[in-house]
């Protein structure tokens, strides 16, 4: 082979791996594809504009999940129906699913809920195009909401009968990656966290009503899948309090919601079984345009009309992964839970939670905002809701601020802050 002939392979041998490899990278403008689903929109029997009501919801059958078509149907519960938009992570969380791209290791643990299921995870999506329920619901764990979030919101306790009995106000601070981190440095870990394995710092602090002011309860999410651990400060006693807890039942703040209920799901994958039923489009509020603020509730949440906890925003065609999750452990609250997980982004939109008999219990909704910057920010939580259908009951979460990639700082999450938080 002649030395011409020789260099114009290896030249052809580079490019075409160059084209390959290039071809195979999470991009912006291929991240939809590639990590999931397009949603069909041709498949939603709703035009861009249209609302859905109670007159209406027959037609949307298959468009929205069962809970949720019955708080249309019986509840009152209508939307706005708006086009499709696509969501990309940032950046960093772009460049990161590309370095990990087939890395991640799943091991099998079968019935057992306290061993570890996820090994030589780095950052990003640790499972684009995910090919069972399993991979999905880690997707879900790892899914883009940014390092870190400072937010204020409102907790509405809501009677279908009676109205709001109360309502309080919170600011709830967290390092959502202490490890695998993609946005804000330090990258991809904070040292001090991550010596001690800590996946996660949460820190919550009642603002009002005044017998519930300066309530803190600061709290660890492990890496291991064991309860989370934490101090709650109580004003009254002027002392903190170690606890352990969020493994089956706990309630957060007397609420509908329990902490395993935050988000979607907080508890661990390796607790569940997961099964993935389907692939499907649904509509779903993810770029809901809710303005929110501190004086804005009355704008989107109807409190003075039955049953008490709807709100306005706008719904559009999603990419949704259907999946059954059943608890391995006997305990358990939940017999089973149905997670509606949007294809895209991860989400978890929705869930349909069942008592031990086998009956729904509770219906849960995320309400997301546009990201303010989709190469830097995660898309902005604009509220909650969640609804225990057996007592017609609801606990509505009002979003007042919400802030994302803010680089707060470990020693923000020790009990010095919390006792000053506390006061």
């Amino acid at each position: 082979m002649s030395k011409n002939v020789f260099a114009a392979t290896v030249l052809f041998v580079l490019f075409a791996f160059s084209a390959v490899s290039s071809a195979d990278e999470f991009t912006r403008e291929n991240w939809s594809e590639k990590v999931g689903f397009k949603p069909d929109v041709a498949k939603v029997p709703f035009k861009t504009g249209e609302t859905v009501d109670a007159a209406g919801v027959g037609k949307a059958a298959g468009s929205l999940p069962e809970g949720v078509a019955m708080l249309v149907s019986k509840y009152g519960l209508k939307f706005q129906v708006a086009p499709y938009v696509p969501v990309v992570p940032s950046d960093g969380y772009i460049t990161a699913t590309n370095s990990g791209a087939g890395k991640a290791r799943l091991v099998d643990t079968g019935k057992k809920a306290r061993e570890r299921g996820l090994f030589d995870y780095s950052a990003g999506l640790p499972f684009p195009q995910p090919q069972n329920g399993l991979e999905i619901a880690w997707n879900y764990q790892y899914g883009y909401n940014g390092d870190d979030g400072d937010n204020l919101f409102q907790v509405y306790w809501v009677s279908a009968k009676n109205g709001v009995e109360r309502h309080e106000d919170w600011r709830w601070m967290y390092i959502v990656r202490a490890m695998h981190r993609t946005d804000v440095e330090p990258i991809p870990a904070i040292p001090e966290l991550a010596d001690k394995e800590i996946q996660y710092s949460s820190l919550t602090t009642a603002l009002a009503p005044f017998d519930k002011k300066g309530f803190t309860a600061m709290y660890n999410r492990f890496m291991e899948p064991k309860d989370q651990e934490g101090w709650i400060y109580i004003p009254s006693q002027r002392r903190a309090t170690r606890f352990s807890f969020g493994t089956r039942g706990d309630s957060w703040n007397n609420t509908d919601l329990l902490y395993e209920d935050v988000r979607g799901y907080m508890g661990y994958p390796e607790w569940m079984n997961w099964k993935l039923k389907e692939k499907k489009t649904m509509l779903a509020p993810v770029h809901a345009g809710i303005k929110i603020s501190k004086s804005g509730a009355d704008a989107v949440w109807d409190f003075k009309t039955a049953p008490y906890w709807n709100f306005k925003a706008k719904w559009e065609p999603r990419p949704f992964y259907v999946v059954e999750a059943i608890p391995k452990f006997a305990d358990y609250p939940y017999s089973k839970m149905v997670c509606y997980i949007d294809a895209e982004t991860s989400y978890m939109m929705f869930k349909e939670a069942y008592d031990k008999k086998g009956q729904l219990w509770k219906v849960l909704v995320n309400v997301y905002n546009g990201s303010p910057d989709p190469t830097s920010q995660p898309p902005q939580v604009a509220g909650a809701l969640v609804v225990d259908v057996q007592a017609e009951h609801a606990t509505a979460f009002v979003w007042q601020d919400a802030k994302a990639n803010v680089g707060l700082k470990p020693d923000q999450f020790s009990l010095t802050q919390l006792r000053k938080l506390g006061r």
